[in-house]
């Protein structure tokens, strides 16, 4: 999978890792930043094995459209 320029990790001065996605930010911690990322492996390997996934209720704003 090529790296998506929607996506970018940075280092702040201050050693924490700020990880953003379009126009949402994460800041963390270094272990933090190595937990969440474990986890997130791990969730894409279970995805991965399965045909379907958990369904969720979308919401809908005003005008009628799925808001998630």
């Amino acid at each position: 999978m090529r790296p998506s320029p929607q996506l970018k990790l940075t280092m702040c001065d201050c050693g924490n890792l700020h990880l953003t996605y379009r126009s949402l930010t994460l800041h963390f911690e270094k272990t933090k930043f190595y937990h969440f990322a474990e986890q997130v492996g791990r969730m894409a390997t279970s995805i991965s094995t399965r045909l379907t996934l958990p369904q969720t209720t979308a919401l809908m704003n005003p005008n009628g459209q799925n808001v998630h």
